[in-house]
């Protein structure tokens, strides 16, 4: 049996993680009307930042081969190692967002949110630091379908969304979607959902990361 490479290790629990979120959470109550129709249509793509810290300019040529491929409309880069709080991934986030910015939309998920966090915060607690990155002429598609969808979130400022300070008929969308979900559901069980996420992350992560 060929000795196992810790890096290739870590990108494919760190992607395995990432399914488990999106299916047990993003898909099952619909967070995201258009999450499983891109997957089960091969639509997606995700590439996991190894290195603790990756210049926005080295992952040019991801983002430059998922703006050429017009199948991808939505991807993720997911970076595990990040150590940096969510404001720190919320600037390297803009800034690669900057280079594509004419094709796709991008916004920060980052595993751990305040108690007080409001919905959009609070569904946003990934396993990893994960930048979203959502083709523009495909929201364009899915904003002009009726009613339109909440998905409008992409072109907000997410502090000012929860401030209060957003549009009000798109915060109003946005705010209105995950809060019923979590008024059904229960905020303490979907924090259960994302609780044993990362509880198994911490188990596997403690079993990798110290072969790095």
């Amino acid at each position: 049996m060929s000795p196992v490479n810790p890096r290739e290790a870590l990108a494919r629990e760190a992607l395995r993680l990432h399914e488990r979120y999106h299916r047990e959470l993003i898909e099952r109550f619909s967070v995201c009307p258009w999450a499983k129709p891109a997957r089960a249509g091969d639509r997606t793509r995700a590439h996991v930042v190894i290195e603790p810290s990756c210049s926005p300019e080295e992952l040019t040529p991801v983002l430059a081969e998922w703006a050429a491929d017009s199948t991808v409309d939505v991807a993720f880069l997911i970076a595990p190692r990040f150590s940096g709080d969510a404001d720190a991934f919320a600037d390297w986030a803009a800034s690669i967002g900057e280079q594509e910015r004419e094709v796709f939309l991008t916004a920060p998920f980052y595993p751990r949110a305040p108690d007080s966090a409001g919905a959009i915060h609070f569904l946003r607690q990934t396993p990893d630091p994960t930048v979203q990155l959502v083709r523009r002429t495909r929201l364009e598609e899915i904003r002009a379908q009726d009613p339109p969808h909440y998905t409008d979130i992409f072109d907000l400022d997410l502090r000012e969304l929860e401030a209060q300070k957003a549009p009000r008929v798109v915060a109003a969308s946005v705010l209105a979607h995950n809060e019923r979900m979590l008024e059904r559901e229960g905020r303490a069980d979907i924090q259960a959902i994302l609780d044993d996420i990362h509880q198994d992350r911490e188990r596997t992560y403690a079993r990798l990361l110290p072969l790095l």
